[in-house]
């Protein structure tokens, strides 16, 4: 009888454990789940920054620059041109990114950045 009530307590009380572990869930992601990107914060301790600034043009006079314009609204072209400066000066990022863009009829004729070029120090 004291074997019964005694393996009873143990019991309930693995039972009563094990309801209270905690959960883990996990969230699949389907096509139309969009994942905000995180913001990280550079500075001179993880950044060398060039003191010469670069200028980038994209502009419809030439005709990889017409294709790239095409159908495209002035923030996406001014992020194609952050995109397309930073693949071209080998570069991590771009420091104080300024743009100006000419916009003729809704369509945008040339988007130009300006800024200072940076990559990671060497550890």
């Amino acid at each position: 009888m004291r074997s019964i009530s005694l393996f009873t307590i143990v019991v309930s009380v693995i039972v009563g454990l094990s309801s209270c572990s905690p959960k883990i869930s996990t969230r699949k992601l389907n096509a139309y789940t969009t994942v905000a990107p995180t913001i990280k914060s550079y500075n001179e301790l993880t950044m060398d920054l060039d003191m010469e600034p670069i200028t980038y043009v994209i502009d419809i006079s030439t005709e990889a620059g017409k294709m790239k314009l095409k159908n495209l609204s002035v923030d996406e072209a001014c992020d194609l041109a952050l995109i397309e400066a930073i693949m071209a000066n080998k570069c991590a990022t771009i420091f104080n990114p300024q743009y100006t863009h000419l916009v003729h009829k809704g369509k945008v004729l040339r988007v130009t950045l300006y800024g200072y070029p940076a990559r990671y120090k060497k550890q």
